[in-house]
Protein backbone atom coordinates (compact mmCIF):
# COMPACT_ATOMS: atom_id res chain seq x y z
CA UNK A 1 0.00 0.00 0.00
CA UNK A 2 1.12 3.67 -0.43
CA UNK A 3 1.08 5.62 2.11
CA UNK A 4 1.78 9.38 3.07
CA UNK A 5 1.78 10.06 7.23
CA UNK A 6 -1.02 11.82 8.35
CA UNK A 7 -1.00 11.64 11.97
CA UNK A 8 -3.70 11.63 14.15
CA UNK A 9 -2.86 13.90 17.03
CA UNK A 10 0.45 15.84 17.59
CA UNK A 11 3.69 16.41 15.23
CA UNK A 12 5.85 14.62 18.16
CA UNK A 13 4.62 10.89 17.81
CA UNK A 14 4.27 8.18 20.79
CA UNK A 15 7.32 8.99 23.29
CA UNK A 16 8.37 11.76 21.73
CA UNK A 17 9.55 10.80 18.85
CA UNK A 18 9.80 13.37 16.20
CA UNK A 19 7.63 12.63 12.93
CA UNK A 20 9.28 12.74 9.66
CA UNK A 21 9.42 15.63 7.41
CA UNK A 22 8.86 13.43 4.33
CA UNK A 23 7.19 9.77 4.08
CA UNK A 24 9.98 7.16 3.38
CA UNK A 25 9.29 4.99 0.26
CA UNK A 26 7.58 7.51 -1.70
CA UNK A 27 8.98 9.63 -4.76
CA UNK A 28 6.66 12.03 -6.99
CA UNK A 29 7.63 12.13 -10.55
CA UNK A 30 6.69 14.43 -13.55
CA UNK A 31 8.09 13.50 -17.00
CA UNK A 32 7.84 16.02 -19.99
CA UNK A 33 5.03 14.31 -22.78
CA UNK A 34 7.88 14.22 -25.75
CA UNK A 35 9.36 11.17 -23.39
CA UNK A 36 6.69 8.49 -24.61
CA UNK A 37 6.40 9.99 -28.02
CA UNK A 38 8.22 6.98 -29.78
CA UNK A 39 6.56 4.11 -27.31
CA UNK A 40 4.29 1.98 -29.07
CA UNK A 41 0.55 2.12 -27.50
CA UNK A 42 -0.09 -1.75 -25.73
CA UNK A 43 -2.98 -2.38 -23.49
CA UNK A 44 -2.31 -6.28 -23.01
CA UNK A 45 1.50 -7.16 -21.42
CA UNK A 46 3.34 -10.39 -22.37
CA UNK A 47 7.00 -11.30 -22.23
CA UNK A 48 6.69 -10.31 -25.95
CA UNK A 49 5.05 -7.01 -25.47
CA UNK A 50 7.14 -5.76 -22.80
CA UNK A 51 10.15 -6.22 -24.60
CA UNK A 52 8.95 -3.38 -27.09
CA UNK A 53 8.56 -0.73 -24.66
CA UNK A 54 12.03 1.95 -24.25
CA UNK A 55 12.21 5.16 -23.10
CA UNK A 56 14.80 7.57 -24.22
CA UNK A 57 18.03 5.78 -22.76
CA UNK A 58 18.88 9.25 -21.01
CA UNK A 59 15.67 8.14 -18.15
CA UNK A 60 15.58 4.38 -19.19
CA UNK A 61 19.12 3.78 -18.35
CA UNK A 62 18.90 5.25 -14.43
CA UNK A 63 15.40 3.51 -13.83
CA UNK A 64 17.01 0.57 -15.15
CA UNK A 65 19.66 0.61 -12.98
CA UNK A 66 17.82 1.48 -9.67
CA UNK A 67 15.37 -1.60 -10.97
CA UNK A 68 18.10 -3.94 -11.43
CA UNK A 69 18.75 -3.04 -6.91
CA UNK A 70 15.13 -3.42 -6.32
CA UNK A 71 15.33 -0.18 -5.45
CA UNK A 72 11.63 0.54 -7.34
CA UNK A 73 8.90 -2.00 -6.24
CA UNK A 74 6.22 -0.05 -8.45
CA UNK A 75 5.37 3.09 -10.70
CA UNK A 76 1.77 4.07 -10.58
CA UNK A 77 0.63 6.89 -12.97
CA UNK A 78 -1.47 8.64 -10.40
CA UNK A 79 -4.12 10.56 -12.86
CA UNK A 80 -4.54 7.66 -15.67
CA UNK A 81 -8.23 6.84 -16.12
CA UNK A 82 -8.01 2.99 -15.17
CA UNK A 83 -5.68 2.74 -12.38
CA UNK A 84 -6.20 -0.26 -11.56
CA UNK A 85 -4.16 -1.40 -14.22
CA UNK A 86 -0.58 -1.13 -12.58
CA UNK A 87 2.61 -2.51 -14.09
CA UNK A 88 5.97 -3.22 -12.57
CA UNK A 89 9.58 -4.47 -13.73
CA UNK A 90 12.15 -2.42 -14.98
CA UNK A 91 10.74 -2.42 -19.24
CA UNK A 92 6.98 -2.03 -17.78
CA UNK A 93 8.24 1.67 -16.11
CA UNK A 94 8.03 2.83 -19.31
CA UNK A 95 4.00 1.30 -19.96
CA UNK A 96 3.29 3.46 -16.63
CA UNK A 97 5.27 6.70 -17.67
CA UNK A 98 3.26 6.25 -21.07
CA UNK A 99 -0.37 5.98 -19.57
CA UNK A 100 0.64 9.05 -16.95
CA UNK A 101 0.89 11.29 -20.85
CA UNK A 102 -2.07 9.38 -23.07
CA UNK A 103 -4.24 8.46 -20.43
CA UNK A 104 -4.55 11.21 -17.77
CA UNK A 105 -7.82 12.82 -16.60
CA UNK A 106 -6.66 15.65 -16.55
CA UNK A 107 -4.33 17.17 -19.79
CA UNK A 108 -2.65 19.34 -17.56
CA UNK A 109 -1.78 16.32 -15.31
CA UNK A 110 0.14 14.41 -17.87
CA UNK A 111 2.88 12.55 -17.05
CA UNK A 112 2.90 12.73 -13.08
CA UNK A 113 3.89 9.55 -11.03
CA UNK A 114 4.32 8.02 -7.90
CA UNK A 115 7.08 5.91 -7.62
CA UNK A 116 6.81 3.09 -4.60
CA UNK A 117 10.51 2.74 -3.24
CA UNK A 118 12.15 0.53 -1.22
CA UNK A 119 11.72 2.00 2.74
CA UNK A 120 15.23 1.87 2.93
CA UNK A 121 16.20 3.97 0.06
CA UNK A 122 17.68 7.32 0.29
CA UNK A 123 14.81 9.27 -1.42
CA UNK A 124 17.11 12.90 -0.93
CA UNK A 125 19.90 11.24 -3.27
CA UNK A 126 17.69 9.45 -5.86
CA UNK A 127 15.45 12.70 -5.62
CA UNK A 128 18.87 14.72 -6.48
CA UNK A 129 20.10 12.12 -9.68
CA UNK A 130 16.90 11.87 -10.58
CA UNK A 131 16.48 15.42 -10.96
CA UNK A 132 19.08 15.96 -13.12
CA UNK A 133 17.57 13.63 -15.97
CA UNK A 134 17.18 14.77 -18.95
CA UNK A 135 13.07 14.34 -19.96
CA UNK A 136 12.18 14.47 -16.28
CA UNK A 137 10.48 17.87 -15.97
CA UNK A 138 10.78 17.22 -11.86
CA UNK A 139 11.09 15.40 -8.86
CA UNK A 140 10.19 15.55 -5.16
CA UNK A 141 9.52 13.77 -2.24
CA UNK A 142 6.35 13.36 -0.52
CA UNK A 143 5.70 15.21 2.77
CA UNK A 144 4.35 14.55 5.70
CA UNK A 145 0.47 15.39 6.52
CA UNK A 146 -1.18 14.57 9.91
CA UNK A 147 -4.86 15.77 10.65
CA UNK A 148 -5.29 18.31 13.04
CA UNK A 149 -6.97 17.22 15.83
CA UNK A 150 -6.12 17.02 19.52
CA UNK A 151 -6.83 14.72 21.97
CA UNK A 152 -10.51 13.41 22.39
CA UNK A 153 -11.68 14.63 25.41
CA UNK A 154 -14.80 12.35 27.20
CA UNK A 155 -18.15 13.35 26.65
CA UNK A 156 -21.79 11.54 27.23
CA UNK A 157 -23.58 10.27 24.06
CA UNK A 158 -26.97 11.70 24.70
CA UNK A 159 -26.10 15.47 23.70
CA UNK A 160 -28.27 18.73 23.13
CA UNK A 161 -27.70 21.35 20.47
CA UNK A 162 -27.73 23.85 23.73
CA UNK A 163 -24.36 22.05 24.34
CA UNK A 164 -23.03 23.40 20.94
CA UNK A 165 -21.24 26.54 22.25
CA UNK A 166 -19.70 26.86 18.76
CA UNK A 167 -22.69 27.84 16.89
CA UNK A 168 -23.64 30.66 19.40
CA UNK A 169 -19.92 31.25 18.76
CA UNK A 170 -20.44 32.20 15.10
CA UNK A 171 -23.76 33.74 15.32
CA UNK A 172 -25.83 30.43 14.17
CA UNK A 173 -28.37 31.34 15.53
CA UNK A 174 -29.18 34.73 14.36
CA UNK A 175 -29.26 34.03 11.27
CA UNK A 176 -32.80 33.04 10.63
CA UNK A 177 -33.77 31.38 7.93
CA UNK A 178 -30.24 30.18 6.43
CA UNK A 179 -29.95 29.94 2.62
CA UNK A 180 -30.66 26.65 1.14
CA UNK A 181 -27.21 24.91 0.52
CA UNK A 182 -28.62 22.25 -0.82
CA UNK A 183 -27.10 22.67 -4.27
CA UNK A 184 -23.72 23.39 -2.93
CA UNK A 185 -20.92 20.97 -3.13
CA UNK A 186 -19.01 20.16 -0.05
CA UNK A 187 -16.05 17.64 -0.27
CA UNK A 188 -14.51 16.45 2.78
CA UNK A 189 -11.04 14.26 1.82
CA UNK A 190 -10.90 12.73 5.26
CA UNK A 191 -10.79 9.11 7.04
CA UNK A 192 -14.66 8.43 5.93
CA UNK A 193 -17.54 8.71 7.47
CA UNK A 194 -20.21 6.83 9.05
CA UNK A 195 -23.20 6.79 6.73
CA UNK A 196 -25.16 4.57 9.26
CA UNK A 197 -25.18 7.70 12.13
CA UNK A 198 -29.01 9.14 12.08
CA UNK A 199 -27.68 12.43 12.26
CA UNK A 200 -26.57 12.13 8.81
CA UNK A 201 -28.90 10.16 7.40
CA UNK A 202 -29.70 11.63 3.69
CA UNK A 203 -26.63 14.16 4.07
CA UNK A 204 -24.56 12.13 1.94
CA UNK A 205 -24.41 12.84 -1.71
CA UNK A 206 -21.50 10.55 -2.97
CA UNK A 207 -18.62 8.72 -0.34
CA UNK A 208 -15.71 7.58 -2.31
CA UNK A 209 -13.52 4.70 -0.35
CA UNK A 210 -11.64 2.89 -3.17
CA UNK A 211 -9.29 0.19 -2.11
CA UNK A 212 -10.74 0.75 1.74
CA UNK A 213 -13.66 -0.48 3.44
CA UNK A 214 -16.82 2.02 4.15
CA UNK A 215 -15.81 2.38 7.48
CA UNK A 216 -14.37 5.49 9.51
CA UNK A 217 -11.72 3.50 11.29
CA UNK A 218 -10.53 6.86 13.80
CA UNK A 219 -13.70 8.59 13.74
CA UNK A 220 -12.30 11.90 12.83
CA UNK A 221 -14.34 12.03 9.34
CA UNK A 222 -17.40 11.59 10.61
CA UNK A 223 -16.69 14.44 13.30
CA UNK A 224 -15.97 16.87 10.46
CA UNK A 225 -18.74 16.19 8.51
CA UNK A 226 -20.98 16.38 11.47
CA UNK A 227 -20.73 20.19 12.20
CA UNK A 228 -20.94 20.83 8.30
CA UNK A 229 -23.51 19.31 7.76
CA UNK A 230 -25.50 17.14 11.00
CA UNK A 231 -28.71 17.01 10.12
CA UNK A 232 -31.01 19.88 11.70
CA UNK A 233 -34.52 19.78 13.50
CA UNK A 234 -34.88 16.27 13.88
CA UNK A 235 -34.86 15.55 17.22
CA UNK A 236 -31.89 13.79 16.97
CA UNK A 237 -28.75 14.31 18.56
CA UNK A 238 -26.81 17.81 17.20
CA UNK A 239 -27.21 20.06 14.37
CA UNK A 240 -25.09 20.95 11.51
CA UNK A 241 -23.81 24.42 10.27
CA UNK A 242 -25.94 23.67 6.79
CA UNK A 243 -27.35 21.12 4.77
CA UNK A 244 -25.12 20.74 1.59
CA UNK A 245 -24.63 17.99 -0.74
CA UNK A 246 -22.00 16.39 0.61
CA UNK A 247 -19.38 15.01 -1.38
CA UNK A 248 -16.94 12.11 0.67
CA UNK A 249 -13.54 11.25 0.10
CA UNK A 250 -11.59 8.70 1.96
CA UNK A 251 -8.10 9.20 2.03
CA UNK A 252 -7.15 6.76 4.67
CA UNK A 253 -6.23 2.79 5.40
CA UNK A 254 -7.97 0.93 7.53
CA UNK A 255 -5.15 -0.44 9.65
CA UNK A 256 -2.47 1.52 11.07
CA UNK A 257 1.30 1.25 10.61
CA UNK A 258 3.45 -0.39 13.15
CA UNK A 259 4.18 2.51 15.16
CA UNK A 260 -0.11 2.41 15.90
CA UNK A 261 -0.37 5.61 14.04
CA UNK A 262 -2.86 5.75 10.84
CA UNK A 263 -1.59 6.73 7.57
CA UNK A 264 -3.46 8.14 4.36
CA UNK A 265 -2.73 6.43 0.78
CA UNK A 266 -0.85 9.07 -1.16
CA UNK A 267 -2.76 7.90 -3.95
CA UNK A 268 -6.19 8.08 -2.79
CA UNK A 269 -5.24 11.40 -1.69
CA UNK A 270 -3.64 12.70 -5.18
CA UNK A 271 -6.67 11.49 -6.39
CA UNK A 272 -9.21 12.42 -4.45
CA UNK A 273 -8.31 16.27 -4.95
CA UNK A 274 -8.63 16.01 -9.07
CA UNK A 275 -11.80 13.68 -8.65
CA UNK A 276 -13.23 16.81 -6.32
CA UNK A 277 -12.21 19.51 -9.27
CA UNK A 278 -14.02 17.37 -11.78
CA UNK A 279 -17.03 16.88 -9.64
CA UNK A 280 -17.73 20.79 -9.94
CA UNK A 281 -17.07 20.80 -5.60
CA UNK A 282 -17.20 24.42 -4.74
CA UNK A 283 -15.78 23.96 -1.20
CA UNK A 284 -13.37 21.45 0.23
CA UNK A 285 -12.48 20.62 3.86
CA UNK A 286 -9.07 19.76 4.46
CA UNK A 287 -8.38 19.35 8.14
CA UNK A 288 -4.87 17.75 7.98
CA UNK A 289 -1.64 19.80 7.81
CA UNK A 290 1.85 18.95 7.64
CA UNK A 291 5.46 20.61 7.18
CA UNK A 292 7.33 21.11 4.01
CA UNK A 293 6.01 21.93 0.40
CA UNK A 294 4.35 19.61 -2.45
CA UNK A 295 5.31 20.53 -6.39
CA UNK A 296 2.26 18.53 -7.01
CA UNK A 297 0.15 19.13 -4.42
CA UNK A 298 0.30 22.76 -4.88
CA UNK A 299 -0.81 22.30 -8.18
CA UNK A 300 -3.63 20.33 -7.57
CA UNK A 301 -4.88 22.90 -4.90
CA UNK A 302 -4.48 25.91 -7.63
CA UNK A 303 -6.46 23.92 -10.09
CA UNK A 304 -9.26 23.26 -7.71
CA UNK A 305 -9.25 26.94 -6.74
CA UNK A 306 -9.14 27.80 -10.83
CA UNK A 307 -11.83 25.91 -11.64
CA UNK A 308 -14.23 27.93 -8.27
CA UNK A 309 -13.57 26.00 -5.37
CA UNK A 310 -12.88 27.59 -2.14
CA UNK A 311 -10.09 25.25 0.06
CA UNK A 312 -9.86 25.64 3.46
CA UNK A 313 -7.58 24.03 5.46
CA UNK A 314 -6.08 23.46 9.28
CA UNK A 315 -3.71 25.60 10.15
CA UNK A 316 -1.85 23.21 12.78
CA UNK A 317 -1.95 21.91 16.35
CA UNK A 318 1.72 22.67 16.88
CA UNK A 319 2.10 25.89 18.17
CA UNK A 320 3.87 24.33 21.21
CA UNK A 321 5.82 22.29 19.39
CA UNK A 322 7.57 25.25 17.60
CA UNK A 323 4.95 26.68 15.95
CA UNK A 324 5.67 25.63 12.17
CA UNK A 325 4.38 27.03 9.10
CA UNK A 326 2.26 24.19 7.72
CA UNK A 327 0.37 22.85 4.48
CA UNK A 328 -1.73 22.99 2.86
CA UNK A 329 -3.30 25.56 4.77
CA UNK A 330 -0.09 27.73 4.22
CA UNK A 331 -0.30 27.63 0.37
CA UNK A 332 -1.68 30.74 -1.94
CA UNK A 333 -5.79 30.92 -2.22
CA UNK A 334 -6.18 28.00 0.62
CA UNK A 335 -8.33 29.95 3.28
CA UNK A 336 -6.18 28.84 6.37
CA UNK A 337 -8.27 28.65 9.25
CA UNK A 338 -6.68 28.87 13.43
CA UNK A 339 -8.59 27.93 16.45
CA UNK A 340 -10.17 29.87 19.12
CA UNK A 341 -11.67 28.31 22.89
CA UNK A 342 -14.60 29.33 24.75
CA UNK A 343 -13.07 32.94 26.30
CA UNK A 344 -12.52 34.06 22.50
CA UNK A 345 -8.93 33.31 22.90
CA UNK A 346 -6.44 31.27 20.52
CA UNK A 347 -6.55 27.86 21.88
CA UNK A 348 -3.20 26.88 23.53
CA UNK A 349 -2.61 24.18 20.57
CA UNK A 350 -3.22 26.43 17.37
CA UNK A 351 -0.36 27.28 14.54
CA UNK A 352 0.13 30.83 14.06
CA UNK A 353 1.67 32.82 11.02
CA UNK A 354 0.80 35.77 8.26
CA UNK A 355 -0.90 33.09 6.11
CA UNK A 356 -3.88 32.73 8.91
CA UNK A 357 -7.05 34.12 7.42
CA UNK A 358 -9.81 33.73 9.98
CA UNK A 359 -10.36 31.56 13.45
CA UNK A 360 -13.05 28.96 14.40
CA UNK A 361 -13.99 27.24 17.31
CA UNK A 362 -12.18 24.32 17.81
CA UNK A 363 -11.94 23.23 21.69
CA UNK A 364 -14.72 20.84 23.15
CA UNK A 365 -16.92 20.88 20.09
CA UNK A 366 -19.55 18.34 19.71
CA UNK A 367 -20.43 16.04 17.03
CA UNK A 368 -20.91 13.17 15.29
CA UNK A 369 -18.79 9.47 15.65
CA UNK A 370 -19.31 6.34 14.05
CA UNK A 371 -22.13 3.93 15.98
CA UNK A 372 -19.61 1.24 16.64
CA UNK A 373 -16.43 1.23 18.22
CA UNK A 374 -13.26 0.32 16.43
CA UNK A 375 -9.10 -0.80 17.19
CA UNK A 376 -9.03 3.41 17.10
CA UNK A 377 -11.89 4.03 19.10
CA UNK A 378 -13.63 3.18 22.59
CA UNK A 379 -16.76 2.65 23.86
CA UNK A 380 -17.24 6.56 24.71
CA UNK A 381 -16.12 7.33 21.41
CA UNK A 382 -19.31 6.27 19.62
CA UNK A 383 -22.25 8.41 18.55
CA UNK A 384 -20.97 11.48 19.59
CA UNK A 385 -17.93 13.37 21.34
CA UNK A 386 -16.22 16.59 21.75
CA UNK A 387 -12.79 16.78 20.18
CA UNK A 388 -10.31 19.72 20.05
CA UNK A 389 -8.15 21.09 17.34
CA UNK A 390 -7.62 23.58 14.32
CA UNK A 391 -9.30 20.01 12.29
CA UNK A 392 -12.64 21.11 13.79
CA UNK A 393 -12.41 24.88 13.39
CA UNK A 394 -11.76 24.08 9.82
CA UNK A 395 -15.44 22.74 8.92
CA UNK A 396 -16.90 25.72 10.70
CA UNK A 397 -15.67 28.04 8.15
CA UNK A 398 -16.19 25.46 4.95
CA UNK A 399 -19.89 25.76 6.25
CA UNK A 400 -19.81 29.36 6.04
CA UNK A 401 -17.86 29.25 2.65
CA UNK A 402 -21.15 26.85 1.46
CA UNK A 403 -23.86 29.16 2.98
CA UNK A 404 -22.58 32.07 1.06
CA UNK A 405 -21.62 30.49 -1.91
CA UNK A 406 -25.55 29.12 -1.74
CA UNK A 407 -26.90 33.04 -1.71
CA UNK A 408 -23.69 34.08 -4.55
CA UNK A 409 -23.73 31.24 -6.49
CA UNK A 410 -21.47 33.10 -9.09
CA UNK A 411 -18.77 34.22 -6.76
CA UNK A 412 -15.37 33.51 -7.06
CA UNK A 413 -13.12 31.46 -4.37
CA UNK A 414 -11.45 35.18 -3.31
CA UNK A 415 -14.64 36.66 -3.50
CA UNK A 416 -15.96 34.04 -1.11
CA UNK A 417 -12.72 34.40 1.49
CA UNK A 418 -12.99 37.96 1.31
CA UNK A 419 -16.67 37.78 2.17
CA UNK A 420 -15.37 35.12 5.38
CA UNK A 421 -12.41 37.65 6.44
CA UNK A 422 -14.20 41.38 5.83
CA UNK A 423 -17.02 39.99 8.31
CA UNK A 424 -15.16 38.54 11.08
CA UNK A 425 -15.47 39.32 14.43
CA UNK A 426 -12.85 41.17 15.86
CA UNK A 427 -11.76 39.45 19.30
CA UNK A 428 -10.61 41.21 21.96
CA UNK A 429 -7.04 40.01 22.24
CA UNK A 430 -6.89 41.73 18.24
CA UNK A 431 -7.48 45.20 19.77
CA UNK A 432 -7.38 47.83 17.27
CA UNK A 433 -5.55 45.28 14.36
CA UNK A 434 -7.84 44.36 11.81
CA UNK A 435 -5.29 40.93 11.12
CA UNK A 436 -3.23 39.31 13.51
CA UNK A 437 -0.83 36.33 13.22
CA UNK A 438 -2.97 34.70 15.99
CA UNK A 439 -6.84 35.11 15.01
CA UNK A 440 -6.35 36.13 11.62
CA UNK A 441 -9.33 38.44 10.16
CA UNK A 442 -11.29 37.52 13.37
CA UNK A 443 -13.83 34.52 14.39
CA UNK A 444 -16.07 33.44 11.68
CA UNK A 445 -19.27 35.62 12.00
CA UNK A 446 -22.20 33.89 9.87
CA UNK A 447 -24.81 36.60 11.01
CA UNK A 448 -23.03 39.40 8.66
CA UNK A 449 -21.16 37.13 6.35
CA UNK A 450 -24.70 36.24 5.04
CA UNK A 451 -26.08 39.87 5.79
Amino acid sequence: MIRSMMMARKQSGKGGTKRPAFVPGLLVVRIKEDVVANVPEIRRITATTARALHLPEAIEKPLQILHSRNVIREVVPIFAKELSLRPSGAHLSAMSFTRSVRDSENEDLRGINLLRLSPKADLSKIEKQLSGVKGIEYVHRVPARWLAHATPQATSSDPLVNRQWSLRAIRWFDTTPLPDASTVKVAVLDTGIDATHPDLAGRITAYNHDGTSTLDIIGHGTHVAGIIAANPNNRVGIAGICTPELHIWKIFGDTPADDGEYYVDELMYQRALNAARNAGVRVVNLSIGGGERSRTEEFLFSRLVQNGAVVVAAMGNEFEDGNPTEYPAAYPGVVAVGAIDEASRRASFSNTGRHIDLSAPATNILSTLPMKTSAARKKIDTKYGAWSGTSMATPHVTAGAALIISKQPGWTPTQVADRLKTTATKVPDMGSKTKTADHGAGLLNLKDGLS
